[in-house]
């Protein structure tokens, strides 16, 4: 459910990687012979059938209400949801990938075992104990869940550029310090995400929070294709640039949502109408 003819369309585009990245799987299958080229052919249809009908779907039900006419006071942006999934896109899709990559890279960096270069990367993913409640924290104690958003993604894009630096002539223990630090940004974002999502619009927190969260997958399969092309450290860099894009699109289209710290859920005139409908219904019942 959108707002305006301008966020219909723009829902729509963001529909398109949902299941157009199965499309890169299909391909690294197709490409390493676990499947034959009609198999890949016929996945490859499937899954533009289920974008045409996805977006089918988004037109026929959002139309009609377009058309009648949405109040004012039940508008939302949703550019802002298009925000939060590049985002989530840039953050826990990131952190997805680095996950699988990490062992490999300290292993082979500094000639390490298997079980100890496991053990020195597993710290990024142990960061998220803390780093993630801390970032949900932070937003909500911060007067502001826009600049909270904003100053953890571009701490993503410092972190991944120093990781892309690192080689064997660091002290192993600074390259352990710089991959904690970049998951305190990582992980923090991801909580700092999921504490703006419910401001957006309470209503359609659910669908807002799934979209989002399918985008951090998406961006988990984007980057470790990625990742089949490049090394490490182009890989982090890369990581980088993509969380800088995320920065921007978040400077330029995420809007601090209206009544974010409230006690109160404010209730628009349409949330109204359905609290009524709900409660004439459960009155019959």
């Amino acid at each position: 459910e959108v707002s305006t003819w301008r966020d219909l369309w723009l829902y729509c585009i963001f529909l398109v990687p949902l299941y157009g990245v199965l499309s890169v799987l299909v391909y690294r299958m197709n490409s390493e012979g676990f499947m034959g080229d009609t198999g890949a052919l016929t996945c490859y249809i499937v899954i533009v059938l289920l974008i045409i009908s996805q977006i089918y779907k988004a037109i026929s039900i959002n139309v009609p209400i377009l058309k009648a006419g949405i109040p004012q006071d039940d508008k939302y942006p949703f550019s802002s949801v298009a925000a939060l999934n590049t985002n989530y896109f840039a953050n826990f899709g990131a952190e997805l990938a680095v996950v699988s990559v990490l062992p490999m890279f300290f292993q082979s960096t500094w000639s390490l075992n298997a079980t100890t270069a496991g053990l020195i990367a597993s710290t990024f993913a142990f960061v998220n104990l803390w780093a993630r409640p801390l970032g949900g924290y932070i937003s909500d104690l911060v007067g502001s869940r826009r600049k909270v958003m904003l100053s953890y993604m571009l701490g993503i894009c410092i972190g991944f550029a120093l990781m892309g630096t690192l080689n064997g002539s660091w002290p192993i223990f600074i390259a352990v310090l710089v991959t904690i630090g970049c998951s305190v940004f990582v992980q923090g974002a991801e909580g700092a995400t999921f504490g703006i999502i419910p401001s957006i619009k309470r209503r359609l927190t659910g669908q807002i929070s799934g979209m989002a969260g399918a985008y951090g997958n998406v961006g988990a399969v984007f980057y470790l294709f990625i990742f089949s092309f490049v090394d490490a450290h182009t890989f982090f860099y890369i990581i980088a640039t993509g969380a800088f894009i995320s920065w921007v699109v978040c400077f330029i289209w995420l809007k601090e949502p209206e009544d974010a710290y409230g006690e109160e859920y404010h209730m628009s005139s349409v949330d109204r109408e359905i609290a009524e409908e709900e409660a004439k219904t459960a009155q019959l019942n």
